[in-house]
């Protein structure tokens, strides 16, 4: 039986994922986001709900942007206050995938590539090879969400509460956007519309160091 571990990170900023020639930038590259919050809700072989883990960050070197600040409400002066050193947050984090739990994320492609590139700034197995992940954000294709922008392309978050009838209490935080994650995937899982978790490569790149 599979153990899940639904999780959202608040970061400092946006990911390049790509650079000007079109290859894929590392996770730790120099210009990549830095994590300031992990929240992560375990579920047993059932779903139901062991424990959740929130941890802030305290920034070391750097600062929140003010632009990831409009997004997420963190500040610089909040995270020093309140976060822990990022290795306390690395450890919590190995411990989960060291016990089997299968990472759940909307948008696993960057939820994941930020831990990935804390863990290689640590000096630490970025565990790729042990991280399969199920994306919600892309398995929400299948249910005909309707978007409020009315564009094409991947639903929000927001689009898929709205499908459900859910509603964030705390958006654009890992807090809050966990919480609602969780209840959209039981409820894909009671569906039976999610895909069987898998690790996930930068297309046309036989490095998965870019990734």
């Amino acid at each position: 039986m599979t153990k899940y571990a639904i999780f959202d990170v608040e970061t400092n900023g946006f990911f390049r994922y790509k650079d000007a020639d079109g290859k894929p930038v590392p996770a730790d590259d120099p210009s990549q986001p830095r994590l300031a919050e992990l929240g992560v809700i375990l579920l047993d072989e059932n779903l139901v709900e062991e424990r959740d883990v929130r941890l802030y960050v305290k920034p070391d070197g750097w600062e929140m942007t003010s632009e990831a600040t409009a997004a997420n409400g963190l500040t610089t002066g909040f995270l020093e206050e309140n976060g822990v050193p990022v290795a306390q947050v690395l450890d919590e984090w190995q411990r989960i995938i060291d016990e089997g739990y299968v990472v759940v994320a909307y948008n696993a492609q960057f939820d994941c590539k930020q831990m990935r590139g804390e863990l290689r700034r640590a000096g630490r197995d970025d565990m790729f090879e042990r991280t399969p992940n199920i994306c919600l954000m892309r398995s929400s294709m299948k249910l005909g969400v309707k978007k409020a922008s009315g564009k094409g392309g991947f639903p929000k978050l927001d689009d898929v509460c709205v499908h459900f009838g859910l509603v964030n209490d705390a958006p654009h935080s890992a807090g809050g956007d966990m919480r609602v994650t969780a209840e959209i995937f039981k409820r894909m899982h009671a569906a039976g519309q999610l895909p069987e978790p898998a690790i996930h490569y930068a297309k046309n790149h036989p490095d998965q160091a870019a990734a």
